[in-house]
């Protein structure tokens, strides 16, 4: 599933914001979001399966949750002109139809700053029943 959202942030009018590939990992204690602003980075995947329905003598359900968290900055006193599209186009990374099964999408962002940065992060999920 992370392919795939690369994929479609590729797809998207970036502007002066790039993508990178590699994963969001810390260089001497910082993340290399924060190092590097206006570059987006998206996590790999986690994957969770949780009993959905247990029956006596029955099928077993399971629910599966994937995750993928996409995290990026940029100049909280200078944003760029594209910054509140971006946004908007990267919440909308849950509603991705090249991904076939998913019962739910759900998506939680935030924002934060850190010193001259403001960070966002949006993590994304994708629920379905194996």
């Amino acid at each position: 599933m992370r392919s795939q959202i690369l994929n479609y942030i590729n797809g998207l009018s970036l502007g002066t914001f790039t993508v990178s590939n590699d994963m969001p990992y810390d260089v001497n204690g910082n993340a290399l979001y924060l190092t590097n602003p206006k570059k987006i980075y998206v996590d790999g995947e986690q994957v969770v399966t949780e009993p959905l329905v247990n029956a006596l003598d029955g099928p077993i359900i399971d629910s599966e949750v994937t995750s993928v968290s996409i995290y990026f900055s940029a100049d909280a006193k200078q944003l760029p002109a594209n910054y509140d599209t971006l946004v908007a186009n990267l919440r909308k990374a849950k509603n991705i139809t090249t991904i076939a099964g998913i019962h739910r999408r759900e998506l939680d962002a935030s924002t934060e700053y850190q010193g001259d940065l403001i960070v966002n992060s949006m993590e994304i999920r994708f629920n379905k029943v194996i």
